[in-house]
């Protein structure tokens, strides 16, 4: 869902609603679909799966970079392909979705010269956790349109302070982390 609400530039289109403004230009120039996109997803176990397998209906180009690669099948079954280099995998992603555990190797691993490894214009999803990226380089390069969009309910420090940097970043769709509790029901 977050994916689609980046991608089809919802949350612009909403506050226009809001405000009482009708202008389709101003939002049609920054949505998209995503068939013949490339999404691809930083860890590759159960919800990385599980997103893959759900992404395969829009007809996208479907990369994953994880430390285990996929049995042959379930990866042809998806359409999946893996990708053993994650900066290789990175500058080909319109959409980058992070569902990476939170570990001492992958704490901080979104800074700065890993944001810039990033096509221009990428969408980013972070499932994760918030410490994985940096988060004063996600908010820069908000600002600066390197990335178009980015969304999240993970944050770091949880609960997140008023004057968090995310809060008044551009082109952000950050929601509270209680956005997850039914799939931790599941």
């Amino acid at each position: 869902m977050r994916i689609l609400i980046l991608v089809r530039n919802f949350l612009p289109g909403y506050h226009q609603v809001i405000k009482g403004d009708w202008n389709v230009a101003a939002i049609a120039y920054r949505a998209y679909d995503l068939e013949g996109k490339t999404i691809g997803t930083v860890g590759a176990g159960r919800i990385g799966k599980l997103l893959l397998q759900r992404l395969k209906p829009f007809n996208c180009n479907l990369l994953y970079h994880d430390r285990l690669k996929m049995e042959p099948e379930l990866e042809k079954e998806i359409g999946a392909k893996f990708e053993e280099d994650l900066d290789t995998m990175l500058p080909k992603c319109d959409v980058v979705v992070i569902n990476t555990p939170l570990t001492e190797k992958t704490k901080g691993m979104f800074d700065a010269n890993k944001i810039a490894k990033l096509k221009k214009g990428v969408l980013i999803v972070n499932n994760a956790r918030g410490a994985i990226m940096d988060a004063q380089a996600v908010a820069d390069a908000c600002a600066s349109g390197h990335i178009a969009g980015y969304s999240g309910d993970v944050w770091y420090p949880q609960p997140a302070p008023k004057d968090h940097v995310w809060r008044s970043m551009p082109n952000h769709a950050m929601t509270l982390i209680s956005q997850a509790q039914p799939l931790m029901h599941n």
